[in-house]
């Protein structure tokens, strides 16, 4: 069957349903005119299709203490076909995705070192000091609070243009986990202006609320049809469901090539419906005891330790490796449906006191492997975790249609990482994980011109110039973030 010709939809074209519910779409040929361009109604590229920005985030330096390997991260050849490293590794799998990501090293996060704190720099206390200048361009100020706003919140206060949500914000791991301390922000990676403030955007924890939040969106003043819905979703009735009906009216005006992903975007819809009905829910502040756990200890339970004998192999972990995953597939959808167009995905928390056990094997926090045994080789394995979903998210990204090329295409994605390996101006150590020297981040897509799949040095930048590159790749048009000034020259063209 045909689609019924002159048969056009927009761009952010809905299924909608009972009680108000609204499903968005994926990209379908019936939004696009015959050059594969969008009929714009949005902020767009020069093919009229949204561009995509994403940062996210790993509490974890490049190194481990006393090890004058500095990382096992950043390559030995310059220029495209790099070789992985232990930790990129991942980056080898689906299909090699590492052709659609740049690895930027070189980079540096000026200190004090004694003295004043410089722009766009940190006080000599790592962990409480690291963030502002790292995710904001901003020097630190007194605690960990970041000083300025985040990259993210520049871009969405200039590309949202009226998606549904302006900015998305979620975090993988579910608790701090360490009962002798409190996260004080190093949870927090996203702030906005407000007024005379810079407020912080909590990232959203549960899968379960971010999954809602996106396809659940129910407005609907009638008391009746709110009972309805409730009932469907309290039988675990999918939210395909409620839109039932907007579907079957939908299918038979579309061509054989939109009918597939339509449906293909259903079933992947439906498929993380039941991933998220099956994991377990974060226990947060003291460890409790689960439903029926069975022999098994309580999910999520906090740590008194960071390593050692008695550190509990069975605490400081709520299926973190579900999460990652199940949020990677929240943001892809939303960017897909066209729900937002910027978002934050921070995997780990600064100073990550996540038990490293599910995939090491070995009795440390995340947080604890850079000053332990294990070597610059355990942190590496440690962010080889990350990159696993990194990957992951991109390759979605990358498979998927959109226009004469792909999602990846317009788009601009960033993957900080908390420290680098070398001096510690506190300690004066020379090999240090409490470092910001010899740092390096990933950057990925195709958006502005970015080309990625090669190694660029960029010696003595700071990770806020990558940064700035990946907004002006989206059409933000500043040379600046924060006290931060200039994008790279090298991440673009040829």
């Amino acid at each position: 069957m045909q689609r019924l010709r002159n048969f056009k939809m927009s761009r952010r074209s809905v299924l909608k349903g009972i009680a108000g519910a609204a499903l968005g779409l994926p990209m379908l040929d019936v939004m696009l005119n015959g050059h594969g361009e969008a009929f714009a109604d949005t902020h767009h590229n020069s093919s009229g299709l949204p561009q995509r920005f994403l940062v996210c985030f790993g509490g974890q330096s490049l190194g481990c203490d006393g090890d004058r390997v500095h990382n096992m991260y950043v390559p030995e050849r310059v220029g495209a076909d790099y070789d992985l490293k232990t930790a990129l590794v991942p980056l080898g799998l689906y299909n090699n995705i590492k052709d659609e990501v740049t690895v930027v090293s070189g980079l540096r996060i000026a200190t004090a070192n004694g003295g004043a704190i410089p722009s766009g720099g940190r006080s000599d206390d790592f962990h409480i000091s690291s963030l502002s200048p790292l995710f904001s361009g901003v020097r630190s100020g007194a605690g960990s609070t970041v000083q300025g706003i985040t990259s993210d919140q520049i871009v969405a206060d200039q590309i949202a243009d009226g998606t549904t949500f302006r900015s998305l914000n979620y975090r993988a791991q579910a608790s701090w986990y360490l009962t002798v301390s409190a996260p004080y922000g190093r949870d927090l990676m996203s702030y906005r202006q407000d007024g005379n403030r810079v407020v912080a955007q909590p990232g959203t924890v549960s899968p379960r609320l971010a999954y809602n939040s996106l396809f659940s969106n129910f407005s609907s003043p009638d008391p009746s049809e709110l009972d309805r819905r409730n009932f469907l979703l309290a039988g675990r009735k999918s939210v395909i469901d409620l839109v039932r009906q907007s579907y079957e009216e939908l299918i038979p005006q579309l061509g054989a090539a939109d009918r597939h992903r339509l449906n293909q975007h259903l079933h992947e819809i439906r498929d993380l419906e039941r991933r998220i009905q099956a994991i377990p829910p974060a226990q947060i502040g003291a460890c409790a005891q689960t439903e029926d756990p069975g022999e098994d200890p309580a999910i999520g339970g906090n740590q008194t330790v960071v390593s050692g004998n008695d550190f509990d192999t069975s605490a400081g972990y709520s299926s973190e490796d579900d999460r990652a995953r199940i949020f990677c597939d929240l943001i892809y959808m939303a960017f897909a449906c066209d729900m937002t167009r910027v978002g934050t995905l921070m995997f780990t928390m600064a100073q990550s006191h996540m038990s490293a056990y599910p995939f090491l094997g070995e009795s440390f926090d995340i947080h604890e492997v850079g000053h332990s045994r294990l070597g610059t080789k355990g942190v590496s394995d440690v962010i080889a975790w990350h990159m696993k979903h990194f990957a992951y998210l991109l390759a979605k990204m990358r498979d998927t249609n959109e226009g004469s090329g792909n999602m990846l295409d317009n788009s601009a994605v960033v993957f900080l990482h908390e420290g680098g390996h070398g001096l510690d101006p506190a300690t004066g150590n020379q090999y240090s994980s409490h470092s910001t020297e010899n740092m390096a981040c990933l950057i990925a897509g195709r958006a502005g011109g970015l080309a990625p799949g090669r190694h660029v040095v960029a010696e003595g930048k700071h990770p806020a110039n990558v940064l700035i590159s990946a907004m002006n790749a989206v059409g933000v048009q500043t040379d600046t973030l924060g006290e931060v000034s200039g994008a790279i020259p090298g991440l673009f063209g040829a």
